[in-house]
């Protein structure tokens, strides 16, 4: 079996698509492994609607900085499945995921179950055989009936903030969503929250008081912000400054933010030992590839010198928010034209994510995403028809960025799906 699974349609043909929410399945592959979830030791989970990659990111990176090994599991992959599967800080060599994908595959038999659910198993195999001193794990979507909330105890749950996304399958209220993703937190836990909307604070403090959890609440409990290019952290009992975050864009603070908390409220109830200056550290040796990331390779070339590339995966309306915040503050420094290269998933709704771009962009080019049903020229036309867009359709990425390579000072963001991002950034 080749692993450049990235691309190999065997993981993608050979397992359930969209399969009813309940932890049966991954619970059945995980008992014939023998329960490896239940070895698991020093645990934070991770649920909420954006940023959960990148403060898992940051809570790697000052882990390590402190001198602790850590596994982490997230999801997507952008250019290799591997990348799902962190061991002892270190992407998963081909080797060892091709060992536990067919000592898996075997174990499952003619089980029917997701490839994020046997994706799940596999980690947590990996997990119980290469013991590390915290493990990060990344829910993949919604979080009560997630694949990854098989795992009996946590130290500690991260909520990051809560907003539509997945409402086909997580519900199409807010409070419906949220109700999903806090099914993460355990009974008699410890709960970090990022900034979420009022309409949920009744519905958070009933989850919190029923499962008996203590919660750490953005604006009450701790705060961070920027003050004159220092960025500062503050809580009850500690006060840090630091200069700078290794992710781009403002809205990183917020993650840099929850990871801090989270290390700062383990601190606090004894769970562990961490070092203010190695936390300044990891934060600002942070990195998350397919986050507000420039590109400098291949498709660089196909554009003038005067022109940036910019790809970020945000795909709701909640992450295009941020990311045209961001463009606004990057105008501020040097003024360019911003075009955007799209690819959305169907299900996503366009008309609230572009809005956000309002009188930002000039320009949408829509572009396919590659074996993945994706918004067309006519969808994304008749969502924006009050907007004042000029749309077009172009075949690839490439082929959009040829259409106006003969124009200089622009600054092209292509962005819409994770796996957009995937495209652009093998091709780079």
């Amino acid at each position: 079996m080749s692993l450049k699974i990235s691309k190999d349609k065997f993981f993608y043909d050979n397992f359930l698509k969209n399969p009813n929410k309940n932890l049966s399945r991954i619970k059945s592959l995980l008992s014939k492994l023998g329960n490896p979830e239940s070895t698991l030791s020093n645990i934070i989970h991770i649920a909420g609607t954006n940023g959960k990659g990148s403060t898992l990111a940051f809570l790697k990176s000052c882990l390590i900085e402190n001198n602790y090994s850590v596994n982490a599991y997230v999801s997507p992959h952008l250019e290799t499945i591997n990348e799902r599967i962190i061991i002892k800080g270190s992407i998963i060599d081909d080797e060892s995921l091709d060992q536990i994908i067919r000592e898996c595959l075997i174990i499952l038999g003619k089980q029917k179950i997701s490839f994020f659910e046997f994706m799940t198993a596999c980690a947590f195999e990996l997990f119980k055989r290469n013991t590390s001193d915290w493990s990060l794990i990344e829910v993949g979507m919604g979080g009560g009936y997630d694949a990854t909330n098989s795992i009996p105890n946590k130290d500690l749950s991260i909520i990051t903030p809560i907003s539509f996304d997945h409402e086909i399958f997580l519900g199409k209220s807010i409070k419906k969503i949220a109700k999903e993703k806090l099914g993460i937190i355990n009974n008699n836990s410890l709960v970090v929250f990022g900034p979420q909307e009022e309409s949920l604070r009744d519905l958070i403090k009933d989850n919190l008081s029923q499962k008996r959890s203590k919660g750490l609440f953005y604006g009450k409990d701790w705060n961070i912000q920027k003050v004159n290019k220092i960025i500062k952290y503050e809580d009850y009992d500690n006060r840090i400054e630091l200069n700078s975050i290794g992710l781009k864009g403002d809205h990183q603070l917020i993650n840099a933010g929850m990871c801090i908390a989270s290390l700062k409220f383990l601190q606090k109830e004894g769970r562990i030992e961490v070092n203010d200056h190695q936390i300044k550290d990891g934060i600002a040796k942070t990195s998350w590839p397919g986050r507000l990331m420039q590109l400098s390779g291949e498709l660089k070339k196909i554009n003038n010198s005067g022109c940036d590339i910019w790809v970020d995966g945000c795909h709701n309306p909640a992450g295009s928010n941020v990311i045209a915040e961001e463009i606004i503050r990057m105008d501020e420094v040097s003024k360019k034209e911003t075009i955007l290269i799209l690819g959305m998933s169907r299900d996503k709704k366009i008309d609230k994510f572009l809005y956000n771009f309002k009188g930002i962009i000039t320009e949408i080019l829509i572009v396919p995403i590659k074996d993945r049903a994706s918004i067309n020229f006519e969808e994304a036309r008749d969502a924006t028809k009050e907007m004042d867009f000029k749309i077009s359709e172009k075949e690839s990425i490439s082929k959009a960025l040829e259409s106006i390579s003969n124009r200089d000072n622009l600054r092209i963001l292509i962005c819409g799906s994770l796996y957009l991002v995937s495209e652009a950034l093998l091709m780079d």
